[in-house]
């Protein structure tokens, strides 16, 4: 069929447009299913330890991470209060393999961590390693809108946050350093102190503290942070300037006594810029001159890693048998004549009448 000058054109339209939009539709394919770059094979030992250990492969959540899936960055969130020269400061001494965050939010912090200190352990020094632990559900203010438009960062989709989410985009060029863990801080911390205690990953060298602030939770959180560290190691936690926290910070230190932290003599924290070490309550802590205020715990050093292996061995096993029992005390005539016939199966045992003690032992077990 011969086609005049008009229906050509038109056809030539239509095939033009059908083109473009089939180009249009495969770009559109392509970027829905462009990944995230992986980090594997360019993460330190550490953080490949944690994914094998918690995440149960060798990757992490970047790993095969379809892009689509993340909402574009978003950096405006202003509540992040880690000075970064104070940081880098403090790194360049410390110089942290493996650092753990405590309240992580949407990263602002975490990426000021890392990047200090990945700067402290320049090539060819294996990458660090920084475990963000959150929930990425945000707190009761938030939920409440405390304050108007607090609800809005928690990012409400059907009545979930998808805090979780703009976290691994606005982390996602650390992504090879940072490593979420989306745990309630308590189960986090225990989780942490059982892997380093089976020697599958080092105690840690940095804690940052940014979770509970209420009294009584964020002593807490102390307790099992400070176990967490090696000897030597640092604690460093947010708002001091919150009554509750500092009642708390206070009260940890009463617990522990002088032996157990650095005190103002400590040679890697004297040299710090903006940081001060307060004496009172003894044995004294240190804090971060910034707007709000920080504070500091060094770990005092212990005799050596197998000793402080040991202790956390032995404190984990106690938190978690509890106590020894106190003696039985009988309640009822029945739980009486039960224990009188128990004491008597034990005299025939220890007398070599087994026979005679398994039946009295049937006897009061029934």
């Amino acid at each position: 069929m011969r086609l005049d000058g008009d229906a050509q054109f038109l056809l030539g339209l239509a095939m033009g447009l059908g083109a473009g939009w089939l180009l249009a539709r495969g770009a559109r394919s392509r970027a829905d299913a462009a990944e995230v770059n992986s980090p594997a094979g360019r993460c330190g030992p550490v953080h490949r330890a944690l994914c094998e250990r918690l995440h149960g492969s060798a990757f992490g959540p970047f790993h095969g991470l379809a892009r689509r899936l993340l909402p574009a960055q978003d950096h405006s969130y202003a509540h992040t209060n880690l000075p970064a020269e104070f940081l880098r400061a403090l790194f360049a001494r410390l110089r942290p393999a493996f650092l753990v965050e405590v309240g992580s939010f949407k990263g602002g912090s975490a990426l000021r961590i890392a990047g200090a200190a990945a700067a402290a352990l320049p090539a060819p020094a294996p990458k660090p390693c920084l475990l963000c632990v959150d929930t990425f559900l945000g707190d009761a203010a938030m939920w409440l809108d405390h304050n108007a438009g607090w609800r809005d960062w928690l990012m409400l989709e059907h009545g979930a946050p998808r805090v979780y989410w703009q976290f691994l985009a606005n982390v996602e060029a650390m992504s090879d350093v940072i490593l979420p863990l989306p745990l309630a801080s308590m189960c986090a911390l225990r989780a942490l102190q059982r892997l380093a205690a089976r020697e599958d990953i080092p105690l840690a060298d940095f804690v940052y503290l940014d979770s509970a602030h209420e009294k009584g939770e964020t002593l807490l959180e102390i307790r099992q942070a400070f176990r967490l560290l090696r000897a030597g190691g640092v604690l460093l936690g947010d708002d001091l300037d919150w009554p509750a926290v500092e009642s708390d910070l206070h009260a940890f230190l009463d617990e522990v006594g002088p032996e157990a932290v650095a005190g103002c003599g400590d040679e890697l924290l004297s040299g710090v810029p903006g940081l001060l070490f307060r004496s009172a309550p003894a044995p004294g802590y240190w804090v971060v001159d910034s707007s709000p205020r920080q504070w500091l715990l060094r770990k005092a050093p212990a005799q050596g890693s197998q000793a402080e292996l040991g202790a956390l061995r032995a404190a984990l096993g106690a938190e978690q048998d509890g106590e020894a029992p106190a003696e039985y005390v009988p309640l009822t005539d029945a739980d009486r004549e039960a224990l009188a016939l128990y004491d008597e199966a034990v005299a025939l045992s220890e007398s070599g009448r087994l026979r005679e003690a398994m039946a009295v032992f049937k006897q009061a077990a029934g």
